[in-house]
């Protein structure tokens, strides 16, 4: 065997060299400062080196390559010299950019929404160590005229060598404000716009590469509007605490993750739910989902396009914490305080036609959901608090806890809101004015057909959007068919069971309540029919009008339940609907001393106006 000595002069102390050896059979071995390699077969070696760099300067090695021969018995040399490299070595690029206002996936393809505010993370490398603090400078564009030039500072002591998107550190950041996200929107980047930093080429300093702006894809959708329903509950005297103090607390969440531009929240006179049923922890006997119900027929009685949300106390520490439609703007959800915004933005995801991501077990899981485990996906940032969000939190659709939204749900979000628009999916009609209708609502309880009492009132007419299973009809005495509607009624999510509610509000046009005899839904758990009471031939039918008096928490009504089933209360100086009462002795709370009733028989409806007794 024979030996060779690798000689390594010019590189200051603490940088290694970087040369490798080749040989025979299949001989390799680098080489970081001068040795002697020995024990080496006969025959022809290969001396590479590469150029290195450190303490902020390139170095070059020469020869860059050499072949020595190694004799048996006899020791060869080769000689490795580097130098400082003339000019200078560093390159720096942008490597993309991420734009979100909520959420955003690497490949950028989450819509923005107009109207709303951004966050814009730009992504500098440099090719070799560094302590270069470049600033980069953002152009933003509207159809093609300069709106705003933006500098943004260097976030380090140095440039990074590769991506890294879980640190806001690594990443040049700006906030971009919401008046820029409109049609025609476009920006670039550039790094070292001052060429302050020497580079070894400074023509690949711009992103896109090409210098033209890249256009943004922006959208427009409606406003969000929400009127909060504080519901008091007879059998505890409980009231939901929201206010206009707090309600922007509720909709703390929903404004972080949705793609909601603006958001405005009013609070409607408290709700007396005169159901005997306690809100029940699993909710066996059907007492949420009766007040869900209700507010939903508010909603429809008020013909109001704003999203309704009930707000419930609760008498037990762990449980149902809220309900929703699949699809239609009405829940109700519980006031703790730590949680009622992550609750009420849940919920508002399956009015917005989201179902269950799989986090937490679940019911009703969405097949379609691509993140194992519920997980998010991508990386977010909320705006509010100035906080990355990583890939592995859950989706909001979920039940595990704090959540974040996944680009998936996010764009489902999008689609609804932006297709259906605010009113759409209620089935109402644009031109459609106030006029004489019937309230008909109901539920599908475990299969079985629940039809409330009906009320005419004056309200928008609101049918269903399309035919389904159930139908409900109006017959009169005679038999005559006064009007028929077939529907799919509306999931209850985060329910027991198969739950499903319906609400319309029926024009009746020449028909009047009084003609209808009987109201019959049918579906496939069977039929069940309301009929009206015959009134004597000939005889004048007078009946007994509502008492009111005032009572501890409001007013106290009393009237013949068997006759009068259900009483809708209105206060006469703002029209909302303050309770469906049930039962024939009731506590409403309201300090109004006179108030509106819609007195049902079941089928139709008596207006009457009461004065409170003391």
């Amino acid at each position: 065997t024979g030996s060779l000595v690798i000689s390594v002069s010019g590189l200051p102390a603490g940088i290694n060299a970087a040369v490798t050896v080749t040989g025979p059979r299949n001989f390799t071995v680098p080489v970081a400062a001068t040795t002697t390699l020995t024990g080496l077969d006969p025959g022809s070696y290969t001396v590479a080196a590469a150029d290195v760099s450190g303490g902020g300067s390139q170095y070059v090695a020469t020869p860059a390559g050499s072949t020595v021969a190694v004799v048996a018995g006899a020791t060869a040399t080769a000689a490795v010299s580097y130098g400082p490299a003339t000019g200078p070595s560093l390159n720096l690029r942008i490597d993309g950019w991420f734009l979100t206002q909520s959420i955003q996936t690497p490949a950028g393809d989450v819509p923005l929404i107009e109207d709303r505010q951004g966050f814009l993370r730009v992504f500098v490398l440099a090719d070799q160590e560094n302590t270069a603090r470049p600033s980069v400078r953002v152009r933003l564009f509207r159809n093609g005229a300069l709106a705003q030039t933006i500098d943004i500072t260097a976030p380090g002591p140095s440039v990074p060598l590769s991506r890294d998107e879980a640190t806001l550190s690594s990443s040049w950041n700006v906030e971009i404000p919401r008046a820029l996200f409109a049609p025609g929107l476009s920006l670039s980047a550039e790094v070292d716009p001052g060429n302050t930093v020497p580079e070894k080429n400074e023509g690949d300093n711009s992103y896109p590469a090409s210098g033209t702006p890249q256009a943004q894809s922006t959208r427009p959708v409606p406003p969000l509007a929400v009127r909060f329903v504080p519901v008091r509950q007879q059998t505890s005297g409980l009231t939901g605490d929201v206010t206009t103090a707090n309600k922007s607390r509720f909709l703390d969440l929903a404004r972080r993750i949705y793609p909601i531009s603006t958001a405005d929240g009013d609070v409607h006179a408290i709700y007396s739910t005169t159901t005997s049923a306690p809100l029940q922890s699993d909710d066996a006997n059907g007492a949420w989902e009766t007040i869900l119900s209700e507010v939903n027929a508010l909603r429809i009685a008020e013909s109001s396009g704003r999203i309704y949300y009930g707000v419930v106390k609760l008498g037990y520490a762990s449980g149902v914490a809220g309900l929703g439609y699949l699809g239609q703007p009405t829940a109700i959800g519980y006031d703790v305080e730590s949680d009622r915004s992550r609750v009420m933005a849940h919920e508002m995801g399956h009015n917005f036609n989201r179902f269950h991501s799989p986090c937490g077990q679940p019911s009703g899981v969405d097949p379609g959901y691509p993140y194992a485990g519920g997980l998010t996906g991508s990386y977010g940032y909320d705006l509010q608090d100035d906080v990355l969000k990583s890939p592995f939190l859950a989706d909001i659709m979920g039940y595990c806890a704090n959540p974040w939204i996944s680009d998936y749900t996010y764009d489902g979000v999008i689609a609804f809101r932006t297709a259906q628009g605010a009113q759409a999916a209620q089935g109402w009609t644009e031109a459609a004015g106030p006029q004489r209708c019937l309230l008909v609502w109901g539920r599908i309880v475990e299969g079985r057909p629940v039809l409330e009492p009906a009320f005419e009132i004056v309200t928008r007419p609101s049918l269903p959007p399309r035919p389904g299973p159930y139908s409900v009809e109006a017959v009169s005495q005679g038999g005559t068919r006064l009007f028929a509607l077939s529907f799919d009624a509306s999931p209850v999510e985060d329910g027991r069971g198969d739950a499903r509610h319906f609400a319309f509000a029926v024009p009746l046009g020449s028909v009047t309540a009084e003609r209808a005899a009987t109201l019959r839904l049918d579906g496939p758990g069977g039929r069940v029919t309301t009929a009206r009471a015959p009134a004597p031939v000939g005889a004048a039918v007078t009946e007994p009008p509502v008492e009111a008096r005032i009572a501890a928490g409001g007013v106290a009504l009393g009237w013949d339940a068997a006759a009068r089933p259900m009483v809708m209360v209105r206060d006469p100086a703002t029209g909302e609907i303050v309770s469906f009462a049930r039962g024939g002795q009731v506590i409403v709370a309201t300090s109004q001393r006179t108030l509106d009733l819609e007195v049902s028989d079941g089928v139709g409806s008596r207006t009457e106006r009461v004065t409170v007794n003391r």
